[in-house]
């Protein structure tokens, strides 16, 4: 998930949270959900990565500039003066490029895509989940396998990081100890600041024992994410279709369904997803297409019935 900037993270670690509601109070209700911009996202790439693939393999690689513009719609030719506007130019990157015509590009070329957050019916707070980072000596016969110096070094880093835990504890209570006694007025405020000082040289003097790996690789750590098996609903709308739009959004659905994961913690175990996707034209359904299990999409057509 994004990384907050010039402002404070949420308690779900940035998880995407919103108001869907109000209780009976007035109060808003919150739930989790799918970002627009996360499924449009992983749409518009995987409709790109098989036209890029093809393209290079006939030795017609995509420009580092065309790449930006069809993978993540970036275009810094188009941050433009409303009066520098080239409206022919941008009439025939729409014709040259379907992807940059469904998606748009930069500032000058706008997304004729519509996407809509993906929310569940009843509001959903994220769930956290924990997970723990061995370190190499928590695999038996690990040790037993490395030369005797690499061996002594890395029980020499063991002992100083327990070492360090220890310390960094002591720093973080004695924080909290002086910095009440400096509000109250205490007399130990004094006593208190000499203790952290020393404790904070110890803990630096243990994480300069570790060595080149100051970073201790045994961890706990905590992740946030939505229940798995909840239904999530939202949609997407195309203004002024073209006939090519279909076979665009087919093509990242299908890239979506054989790997359908989203997210940053996929290699814990969360992100993936499934689901249907109903195709309307003037109101009727002529396609239902079924995605994920990495696997290929499955379409069922109704034009023709």
């Amino acid at each position: 998930m994004p990384v907050a900037e010039y402002t404070k993270p949420n308690k779900w670690e940035n998880f995407p949270v919103a108001p869907v509601g109000y209780d009976e109070e007035g109060q808003p209700i919150q739930s989790g959900f799918l970002p627009a911009t996360t499924i449009r996202g992983a749409i518009r790439r995987f409709a790109v990565l098989p036209e890029m693939a093809a393209a290079a393999e006939k030795g017609a690689h995509y420009r580092l500039e065309r790449a930006y513009s069809e993978l993540i719609g970036q275009d810094p030719g188009s941050e433009q003066q409303p009066d520098e506007i080239d409206l022919t130019a941008i009439a025939e990157a729409r014709e040259e490029s379907p992807i940059v015509d469904l998606f748009g590009s930069g500032l000058g070329v706008k997304s004729r895509l519509l996407v809509s957050n993906f929310v569940p019916d009843h509001p959903t707070l994220p769930m956290a989940f924990t997970w723990v980072r061995k370190d190499i000596g928590d695999t038996e016969g690990v040790l037993e396998a490395l030369p005797d110096e690499d061996r002594s070094a890395y029980l020499a880093r063991e002992q100083a990081n327990r070492h360090r835990a220890q310390a960094e504890a002591l720093v973080a209570d004695l924080k909290r100890k002086e910095s009440k006694a400096v509000k109250t007025g205490s007399d130990d405020a004094a006593d208190l600041k000499v203790q952290l000082e020393a404790a904070e040289k110890l803990a630096a003097k243990y994480k300069e024992d570790m060595g080149d790996m100051q970073v201790s690789t045994r961890s706990l750590g905590v992740s946030y994410a939505l229940p798995q098996g909840l239904e999530l609903k939202g949609k997407f709308v195309v203004r002024s279709a073209r006939e090519r739009d279909q076979d665009i959004l087919l093509r990242g659905l299908d890239g979506l369904s054989r790997w359908p994961v989203l997210g940053a913690q996929s290699a814990r175990g969360a992100g993936e997803i499934s689901g249907t996707a109903s195709f309307k034209l003037d109101g009727k359904i002529t396609k239902i297409v079924s995605f994920g299990g990495f696997e290929p999409l499955k379409i069922r057509d109704f034009e023709a019935t």
